[in-house]
C-alpha cells in the first residue's frame, strides 16, 4: 500500500466502525405494536425474565442530605453506569462502575454479599425480606426495576403508543403511561420493551411542567436470557477485609423503632400491609404516585430540619419546611402533639404532600 494512502485507510476504517452503533440506534425499527394495553401486559409479564447488559441511568433530584446518603444522592442526582447479571430476582449481581474501581452487589436465596474494590471490603449480610422497606440501591436504577415500580396498578386506559426505537442495537417498542390521580407529581412515564423478550430497555420519568426527564436509565448493551451462575458467585479474596453485616440503617431504625403509628389512611390511600415490627413507616398509594411517612425523633428531626431549611427550593409551609426536587417532594413537619416529627416524601404534588401533613398534625398518626 502506497505510504500516502495507508493512514486515510487506517482512520477511515476506524470512524467506520465507531459510526456502527450510532448507525444500529439510527435505523428504522418496523413491525411497531399498535396496542398500548397488549404492550403494557407484555411488560408486566417480563418482570423478573433473566437478562445481562450494560445501562446507565442519570437523575436530576438534587437531594439535601447529607454524606451518610452519599449512594442514594447519586443513584437520583448523578450519572451511574450499571453492569448487571439478573438470573431471577432472588439471584443477581449488580456493579457499580465509576473511575476510582467499582462496587459489587450479588444477591442469593441465602444472602448478600457487597464488594468495594477500591477498599478492598467484602460485606456479608443475610437476605431482606421481600417488601423490606429500605433506602434506594444501585439495582433500582435499572431500567426493568424502574419500570416494575412505575408501572404497577397502571391500566390500558392511561397507557399510549410511542415510537419504536433502537435501544442497545435490538428493536424496542414504547409504552407511554400518564397518571390519571390529580394528586400525583408525575406527567409521564415512557417505556421502551425490548421487542423480543419483554423487558424494559429504557425509562424516561418526567415531572408536571417538566421538559427534561428527572430520571432516565437505558441500557446501552443488552441481551436477554439467563446469565451464568459463575457470573453471580463471589469469594472473598484472600487479602480482603470481610465483616458481617446487620443490615441496620436509618430506614430500619425508623421502621422498628419509632414510637409513631402511621395512620391507615392517608390522603384517601390505604396504608400498605406493613412487615411484622415495622412501626414507624408507612407506604401509600402505587404506580407513579407514591408516599412515604416517618415518624422522627427529636434529635434526628432537628438534624435533618437544619439540612433542609439550608437546601435549594427549601421553603418553609403551615405544617413545617418543605422542599420540591423536580416530582420529588419532601416535607418534614413542625412537631405534633405529641413531639414527633413526621417525614413526608414522595411523588405526590406540593398541595397533596401539605394536605397529608395536616392529617398526621392533627392526631391520625398519634402513637399507638
Amino acid at each position: 500500500m502506497i505510504r500516502s494512502w495507508r493512514w486515510p485507510v487506517v482512520v477511515g476504517s476506524a470512524l467506520t466502525i465507531a459510526a456502527v452503533p450510532l448507525v444500529l440506534r439510527v435505523l428504522p425499527v418496523g413491525g411497531e405494536h399498535d396496542d398500548a394495553a397488549a404492550l403494557l401486559q407484555r411488560i408486566v409479564a417480563a418482570r423478573g425474565a433473566a437478562y445481562s447488559g450494560y445501562a446507565e441511568s442519570t437523575g436530576a433530584l438534587a437531594l439535601p442530605v447529607g454524606d451518610e446518603f452519599n449512594d442514594v444522592s447519586t443513584l437520583l442526582g448523578g450519572r451511574t453506569e450499571l453492569r448487571v447479571w439478573w438470573r431471577d430476582d432472588d439471584e443477581w449481581r449488580v456493579d457499580t462502575l465509576d473511575p476510582g474501581g467499582e462496587r459489587s452487589l450479588r444477591v442469593s436465596p441465602s444472602g448478600s454479599w457487597s464488594w468495594d474494590f477500591e477498599d478492598n471490603r467484602a460485606t456479608r449480610a443475610a437476605d431482606a425480606p421481600a417488601g423490606t422497606v429500605r433506602l434506594p440501591r444501585a439495582d433500582d436504577g435499572l431500567p426493568p426495576a424502574l419500570a416494575a415500580r412505575l408501572l404497577g396498578g397502571a391500566t390500558g386506559a392511561q397507557a399510549s403508543m410511542l415510537a419504536a426505537r433502537r435501544v442497545a442495537g435490538r428493536a424496542a417498542d414504547g409504552l407511554r403511561i400518564r397518571p390519571q390521580d390529580p394528586q400525583s407529581s408525575i406527567d409521564r412515564v415512557d417505556v421502551w420493551a425490548d421487542r423480543e423478550s419483554g423487558i424494559p430497555v429504557s425509562v424516561e420519568v418526567y415531572g408536571r411542567g417538566e421538559s427534561r426527564a428527572a430520571m432516565s436509565t437505558t441500557f446501552l448493551d443488552f441481551a436477554p436470557g439467563r446469565p451464568p451462575e459463575a457470573a453471580i458467585s463471589f469469594t472473598p479474596p484472600p487479602s480482603a477485609r470481610v465483616r458481617i453485616s446487620s443490615r441496620f440503617d436509618l430506614v430500619d431504625a425508623i421502621a422498628r423503632f419509632s414510637p409513631a403509628q402511621p395512620p391507615d389512611v392517608l390522603r384517601g390511600y390505604p396504608r400498605q400491609d406493613p412487615l411484622a415490627g415495622t412501626r414507624g413507616v408507612g407506604l401509600y398509594g402505587s404506580g407513579v404516585t407514591q408516599l412515604a411517612v416517618a415518624g422522627l425523633p427529636g434529635r434526628r428531626a432537628r438534624s435533618l430540619d437544619q439540612q433542609l431549611q439550608l437546601a435549594a427550593g427549601s421553603h418553609a409551609v403551615p405544617a413545617g419546611t418543605a422542599v420540591d426536587v423536580g416530582p420529588l417532594a419532601l416535607l418534614l413537619t413542625r412537631p405534633d402533639r405529641s413531639g414527633i416529627q413526621w417525614l413526608l416524601t414522595g411523588t405526590m404534588t406540593p398541595l397533596g404532600l401539605s394536605e397529608a401533613a395536616d392529617e398526621l398534625l392533627h392526631g391520625q398518626g398519634a402513637p399507638s
